[in-house]
């Protein structure tokens, strides 16, 4: 496994960070440079998880109905084509919503594959994005089907704020990650300080723009291994009693998506038995991250990197390997 670290070090000049459990819950931590194991990075559509994690928690304290339309949460009428998607809807990417705003599309993929430096999200504000959500969801027809959707679950994040009273990033840290302990998980990016966010960075080596878009839920979030490795630790292990049972929910199938795939609340939900696995992959314009872990069998990777590598087959060889 250190041979194999040491090769996807090695594949790009930015920072990576890796954690992996052991079945005897035991971590063992990696960082190229070494300073990299205590670095925040962003984690993309790991968010995702984060914000499905929080539903599970809310539909546990009774605070949210999942199977609600996301109107009569949100208190606004949009347009839908069809009916009103509801929060399960949202969480299991069958709201009919597209990834993206179809106008953001070509900037996002330039800057995402590094023939851009800009920022995709330059100059498009709140009102406009509202614009933007209002026109896919006229658009939107999802009859029940799977179509992954960034808009959808920040969506979906900003109903649960509205259903609570509290602004989204205040009721994250309160309701998830600080019973978690994940202090270090924010949408911040501070440019100085310890708590500064590894910069993004092209395969060409260029530094990219940090992820600031008006879907917090489902993609802002930037984190640490250690605080990851503590999420790993409450979905295999036991979580606080404030988080447990909405964990529980997260992480129950709510959808099937074919033989081998289901979904929970966001999360993606694989295998059966002893190689049943939770996991959530994510991406900026020149970030990774990849966090799964094997409830029965105790092992867990946690990947984060500032450039774009291959980290998903490395957690995917080290969940089915022999290593203990």
């Amino acid at each position: 496994m250190q041979a194999e670290l040491s090769a996807l070090a090695a594949s790009a000049d930015a920072d990576l960070a890796v954690a992996v459990r052991g079945s005897d819950g035991a971590w063992m931590q990696y960082g190229s440079p070494d300073a990299a194991r205590a670095r925040r990075f962003e984690i993309g559509s790991v968010s995702k998880a984060l914000t499905g994690s929080l539903f599970g928690v809310l539909i546990a304290s009774g605070d949210v109905d999942p199977d609600a339309p996301v109107d009569e949460i949100h208190g606004e009428r949009l347009p839908w084509r069809d009916t009103a998607p509801t929060l399960r809807d949202l969480a299991t990417h069958r709201s009919g919503l597209p990834n993206t705003p179809r106008a953001l599309f070509l900037r996002e993929m330039a800057t995402a594959l590094g023939f851009s430096r800009r920022d995709p999200w330059r100059g498009v504000t709140a009102g406009a994005y509202r614009e933007h959500l209002h026109a896919a969801a006229r658009r939107a027809r999802s009859r029940g089907r799977f179509g992954y959707s960034s808009m959808g679950v920040g969506l979906l994040g900003d109903a649960l704020a509205a259903a609570t009273g509290l602004p989204f990033e205040e009721l994250v840290r309160t309701r998830l990650l600080d019973p978690l302990g994940m202090t270090r998980t924010g949408l911040d990016r501070p440019v100085t300080c310890a708590d500064v966010v590894a910069r993004p960075t092209s395969p060409r080596g260029a530094a990219l723009p940090y992820l600031k878009d008006e879907m917090p839920a489902a993609g802002m979030y930037a984190s640490t291994i250690g605080d990851l490795q503590r999420l790993a630790d409450a979905l295999i292990d036991t979580a606080p009693a404030g988080v447990a049972e909405g964990l529980r929910a997260a992480t129950t199938v709510h959808h099937h998506l074919d033989e081998k795939a289901q979904l929970g609340l966001c999360w993606f939900l694989t295998g059966s038995g002893s190689t049943r696995e939770i996991s959530h992959s994510g991406g900026t314009w020149g970030s990774q991250a990849q966090f799964s872990v094997q409830p029965a069998t105790g092992k867990a990777v946690v990947a984060l990197t500032a450039t774009h590598r291959r980290i998903d087959t490395f957690a995917a060889r080290y969940l089915a390997s022999d290593a203990r």
